[in-house]
């Protein structure tokens, strides 16, 4: 067991449920360092990235990695993490919890595998980079039940629940699901209207193309259980 899958299973044991994606950027940012105090922690820290969109054209972004692990030796552990929630009024340790009801599962899915390929991107352009995590935590079970493969949904090949292959190949959004009465492919192969305005699949970061460098085979795993909310977790180590 290495120290972020540590870390996750011993912050389980003191947070359950948090307040925003922020509030557990925080609390996993010190609790990594609580057992690891020779380690440097960066929050929030930008890099560049070279994105490719769908139609071949290519752009470099500046983004921040949520999280930055640097250990004793100088290596470098970039983190990215996603906290989707359904909407929950909760009390926990006499605190009170109200999550917002993010939806929007179809960006949601596409963002994870974004997610992998950012830090795999990362990967490849920094020598100190050792090892790499994606983590989402959700108490929205259409993340982890859902199989959207076996559905028509316009996010269908962006599906990771529980137990599925994530291909490297990225098969793109279900173009099949466009009302082609309301929208035609133009010549840079962007999906428009009728007033020549994008399709929202094919504006900014939707747009990319997310190849990746291997497979990924999807587990989810209980975190926690507060007043019948379960919350689940999945780890994507990117070594």
């Amino acid at each position: 067991m290495d120290f972020f899958e540590k870390s996750v299973i011993e912050l389980q044991k003191q947070r359950p449920i948090f307040h925003s994606e922020d509030d557990l950027k925080l609390a996993l940012a010190f609790k990594i360092k609580e057992i690891n105090p020779e380690f440097e922690i960066r929050l929030e820290r930008p890099v560049e990235l070279e994105m490719v969109n769908r139609n071949g054209m290519k752009t470099t972004v500046r983004a921040p990695i949520d999280i930055i692990v640097i250990d004793t030796y100088g290596n470098y552990y970039p983190i990215e993490l996603k906290y989707k929630t359904k909407k929950t009024n909760t009390l926990f340790n006499e605190e009170n919890y109200i999550l917002t009801e993010h939806g929007a599962a179809d960006v949601g899915r596409f963002s994870f595998r974004k997610d992998i390929f950012r830090i795999e991107n990362y990967k490849l352009k920094n020598l100190n980079y050792k090892c790499g995590y994606v983590f989402i935590l959700t108490n929205d079970k259409s993340y982890f039940e859902k199989n959207v493969f076996e559905k028509e949904n316009i996010d269908k090949h962006f599906s990771f629940h529980n137990g599925v292959l994530l291909n490297r190949i990225d098969s793109s959004w279900n173009y099949s699901k466009i009302d082609k009465t309301k929208f035609t492919l133009n010549e840079n192969n962007i999906w428009c209207n009728i007033q020549s305005k994008e399709h929202w699949t094919c504006k900014k970061q939707h747009f990319y193309k997310l190849d990746l460098l291997k497979d990924y085979k999807i587990t989810w795993k209980n975190f926690s259980i507060v007043e019948k909310t379960n919350f689940k977790y999945c780890l994507i180590k990117i070594e």
